[in-house]
């Protein structure tokens, strides 16, 4: 529980923080990808889905701004000798973003790179085959961690982006994850 209150302080600073010059961004996101797990965790479990929501919160000024997002992935569950294994992630990430318009083909897409911090819930589980059926093992856990990335947005209408998000998330000393997404912008 005191995990879950420190996170919520750490969303609250990020997002109602006040920058002098600054202004509030309506920008909600949508990202479906591929979450691919490295670390020793990475060589007992497979990729699978990975999905978010963002929200692009504060505008400091043209290039920088303060955000968060809300992750979730999940792995297929895997075979080994006699053990199935499955994992399951999800995350709070506050982070800072800068941003730069660049012209490509006559469309002003943006460029940016993003770091921030992460609260993250991680759940993993064996199940036993064969001669080891019936047997299974759960685990959860909750880590403090980070996120490193970066992506493209191409305008496809008034209001509306289409891009690519790509990141890294390191949640623990054995288990980072990779999440290249397609990621869906909607600008109130």
């Amino acid at each position: 529980m005191k995990k879950v209150l420190i996170a919520l302080l750490v969303l609250t600073a990020c997002g109602t923080s006040v920058f002098a010059g600054g202004e509030w961004k309506k920008d909600g996101s949508v990202m479906l990808g591929m979450g691919m797990p490295g670390g020793d965790v990475g060589k007992t479990v497979d990729s699978g889905m990975a999905f978010g929501l963002d929200y692009d919160g504060y505008k400091i000024n043209d290039n920088w701004s303060v955000a968060g997002a809300f992750i979730y992935t999940s792995s297929p569950k895997k075979s080994a000798t006699l053990v199935d294994y499955t994992l399951s992630t999800w995350g709070l990430t506050p982070y800072a973003k800068y941003s730069k318009e660049v012209d490509l083909g006559g469309k002003k897409c943006n460029v940016y790179g993003a770091a921030g911090i992460g609260y993250y819930s991680v759940s993993f589980k064996e199940e036993g085959t064969g001669v080891l059926a019936g047997l299974t093992s759960d685990a959860t856990d909750t880590k403090f961690g980070f996120n490193l990335g970066g992506g493209i947005m191409y305008p496809i209408a008034d209001k509306m982006q289409l891009g690519l998000d790509l990141r890294y998330h390191m949640v623990a000393s054995n288990l980072s994850y990779f999440v290249p997404a397609v990621k869906f912008t909607y600008s109130f």
